[in-house]
């Protein structure tokens, strides 16, 4: 070996040290103890008289079963040759924890596993950290220490403060860095993108399921690349997460509204997209290709109809890079949104209303008439008036809005004057993006109706917006939703009984197959579908790269309800594509003229 090299080696290897002062990482050296939930912070005295376990061998603490009433305190001494030699301490631990942090028996910091906190420890810097979900990081700062450690003998314990949240817990992931510098360098880090860049600020505050909470927004948008450095346009928000089962997903979704600088809530047009009060953050998660709304909506908007719009983005919460995301605009009526007129109440007479309204059927406890208890066939539908907000409804408009529910469905269920109560286009067009996704949520969750005017004789029912198509594209692994064959419309009981007889009409069925066929020149076409696809893959590519760095799940880690789990980004593009083509063969097979569905 050169003399040179050997110079480069011994550098290298006299920084690494000099970087990390002391790595304090093995687990067999912590100890842990349940005790009672206490309400204040904890005391040397506390400490000092709590029987400590030793840490299993198999680096697994199971929970106690009355862990409601419990914490974990987890422990371990450490050396300072040199306290002034200190300038940083990084923790790291699962990131499921809730924690209260000591060090020589004062506490030094609170996180919540709920709180988007920063992996930063600058509070501006032209480039933000990126690190692997999974292992929360924590950095005390030489202020946050300061006389906190000392020469010799020093101790640090973990309070873990949500036990009732967490079933189990490896200790083998805790590491303790005592370092010579602030931060050390990330592998990975966010600087720049040919995205929107959207910046949440919470204050430090977590983001709840509901109320909203004030936040601010900032968005560097306008070039081919977009930096951390830019100018932004500022935004008063609040915020909140939003979703159903999307709520237990690592990456979580957000919807917020815009506020002028009194709080007032303000429509405003972000990105080019329709001005509005209420917009959606969607986070692809389980979604790997990132593209399956928008895709979705992108055909749907092909096909004739109103859709959302939506602009992808890169989106940063409290100095935290959180990946790729669907900035879209939420349903709502209005002129450049789902353009029905608006319900209006008489003042002085409630019986009296004119305009459209907007039902959603979902987890709702509006229960419809049909069918009737006698019949186990289906369940009635569960729905609500989305537009206007219940609270703006009387109880005379409520009844009404029932009533002609309850004549809609009726005239469906005993196979009466059925096309006249429904819009055929919009129901036939529903069907086929809904069959052709294979939706596996479809017709029974997310899914809206409208009547254009409260007022006619004979109500009649648009159904649309389509909304929530993240689950399919043969996506989850249940309910048949992988199979490029077979329909959605008749495999639940909770979804409508209306399909069913929908497709009994003969009407109804030469309309659909008519329209598919038609379809399967234009929108639908192979070539069309493939194009739309790619195009959209294109936008997402290389942003694509730093959100898988951020939530690891390409591969083996794919998370809940996968079916297929690809390697690269690639490879979830792929996957649709082939799929489609798969599931386009069956139904070019099945919606042929004179075919009975199955």
């Amino acid at each position: 070996m050169s003399f040179i090299k050997k110079i480069i080696i011994f550098i290298i290897v006299a920084l690494s040290i000099s970087f990390i002062v002391t790595q304090l990482s093995l687990h067999k050296e912590w100890s842990y103890a349940f005790v009672a939930n206490q309400q204040e912070s904890l005391t040397a005295s506390f400490f000092s008289e709590i029987s400590w376990e030793n840490h299993p061998t198999n680096n697994k603490i199971s929970s106690p079963e009355n862990k409601n009433e419990l914490t974990l305190i987890l422990a371990r001494n450490f050396s300072v040759k040199n306290s002034e030699k200190i300038k940083s301490i990084l923790l790291e631990y699962d990131h499921r924890f809730s924690t209260e942090i000591y060090i020589n028996d004062k506490k030094c910091l609170t996180r919540s596993k709920h709180l988007i906190s920063s992996e930063n420890p600058e509070k501006v810097t032209p480039e933000l950290a990126i690190f692997e979900y999974g292992i929360k990081r924590v950095f005390l700062s030489k202020m946050d220490l300061k006389n906190l450690l000392k020469e010799g003998k020093n101790t640090i314990h973990i309070v873990v403060t949500n036990l009732e949240e967490i079933s189990s817990f490896r200790i083998d992931k805790l590491s303790l860095k005592l370092l010579d510098k602030e931060a050390p360098k990330p592998d990975h880090v966010f600087t720049s993108s040919s995205l929107p860049i959207l910046i949440i600020n919470t204050n430090n505050l977590t983001i709840p399921d509901e109320p909203k909470i004030k936040a601010s927004l900032n968005i560097m948008q306008g070039s081919e690349t977009n930096k951390l450095s830019d100018s932004s346009i500022f935004h008063n928000i609040k915020i909140e997460v939003r979703g159903n089962t999307s709520q237990s997903f690592a990456k979580q979704s957000y919807s917020f509204n815009i506020y002028d600088s009194n709080y007032v809530k303000t429509n405003a047009s972000l990105l080019d997209l329709p001005a509005s009060t209420k917009w959606v953050l969607q986070g692809p998660y389980a979604d790997k290709s990132l593209i399956r709304n928008a895709l979705t909506y992108n055909l749907y908007r092909q096909m004739g109809n109103y859709a959302p719009k939506t602009q992808f983005i890169e989106l940063v919460i409290n100095n935290n890079y959180r990946g790729l995301y669907v900035l879209t605009e939420k349903i709502q009526v209005g002129k450049n949104h789902l353009n029905i007129p608006k319900l209006k109440q008489d003042k002085t007479d409630h019986t009296k209303q004119s305009g459209g309204y907007l039902l959603e059927i979902d987890r709702s406890v509006w229960r419809s008439n049909y069918p009737p208890k006698s019949d186990a066939s289906a369940i009635p539908v569960a729905y609500c008036v989305y537009s206007p907000k219940p609270d703006k409804i009387n109880t005379a408009l409520e009844q009404k809005i029932k009533h002609q529910f309850n004549l809609f469905e009726q005239q469906l269920y005993n196979e009466g004057d059925i096309l006249n109560y429904l819009d055929v286009n919009s129901f036939i067009d529903y069907l086929i993006i809904t069959e052709l996704t294979k939706n596996t949520d479809g017709y029974c969750l997310s899914t809206f109706l409208y009547n254009k005017n409260i007022n006619n004789a004979t109500p009649k029912f648009y159904i649309g917006p389509i909304w929530d198509y993240n689950l399919t594209f043969g996506l989850a692994d249940y309910r048949d939703s992988f199979n490029p064959e077979g329909f959605v419309y008749n495999s639940s009981k909770y979804i409508p009984f209306w399909w069913k007889k929908l497709l009994e009409n003969e009407t109804f069925k030469t309309a659909l197959t008519s329209r598919f066929n038609e379809l399967r020149t234009t929108t639908l076409s192979n070539t069309n579908i493939k194009n739309t696809i790619d195009s959209l893959a294109l936008i997402c590519e290389k942003p694509a790269e730093l959100n898988f760095t951020k939530w690891n799940i390409l591969g083996g880690a794919a998370p809940w309800p996968n079916y297929y789990t690809g390697n690269t980004y690639n490879d979830e593009i792929d996957y649709i594509k082939n799929w489609t083509k798969d599931r386009l063969v069956f139904l070019d097979e099945q919606l042929q003229p004179n075919n009975k569905l199955d």
